[in-house]
């Protein structure tokens, strides 16, 4: 898997290597979610998130669910739940977008380091990152408009293009 170029930038300017990185984690919060998940190079685990990554693959179980898919640098394949995941992943005008299904779902989303914006399954996001470096903004979901809603992405996901959009389609489909 390559390296992503929308948050290599990023990286860069967070500072020199270090023997051992700290923890990471992934936040999501809205008004209806608070999802805090551990990450590093090898897993995602939260108490709804028991992901490894493992080769070119994301295995594991979310929210109940088991996922199996596998990444390349053009496309994420395979199923969550019961529904097939079949992502195409393009650079777009400075943004990275992911295109087609997850968990049977239609997706179509853009990220850059400054935005997210798109769909993903039944919820419409519209993020715009913090001087924090935290995404913030509003979600619109069959339940509603939802508002605030913040988004916080550690390196050991966003500095891989297909590990990034197959974590995103994952949290933000539910």
């Amino acid at each position: 898997m390559r390296t992503s170029h929308i948050f290599t930038v990023a990286l860069l300017t967070a500072g020199a290597a270090v023997a051992q990185p700290p923890v990471q984690y992934l936040d999501l919060r809205t008004p209806r979610v608070a999802l805090n998940a551990r990450v590093t190079d090898r897993d995602i685990s939260s108490p709804d998130l028991q992901l490894g990554f493992g080769g070119d693959a994301l295995r594991g179980r979310a929210f109940g669910r088991p996922i199996n898919v596998t990444l390349d640098d053009a496309r994420i394949r395979g199923i969550y739940g019961s529904g097939p995941v079949d992502l195409k992943m393009t650079q777009e005008e400075g943004a990275l977008r992911a295109k087609g299904t997850f968990g049977g779902q239609l997706t179509d989303f853009r990220v850059t380091p400054q935005t997210f914006t798109g769909d993903v399954g039944r919820c419409s996001y519209q993020l715009t990152a913090s001087e924090e470096g935290r995404y913030q903004g509003w979600r619109s979901c069959l339940a509603g408009l939802e508002n605030p809603v913040s988004l916080s992405i550690p390196p050991a996901i966003g500095n891989d293009d297909a590990r990034l959009v197959a974590t995103l389609a994952l949290i933000l489909s539910r």
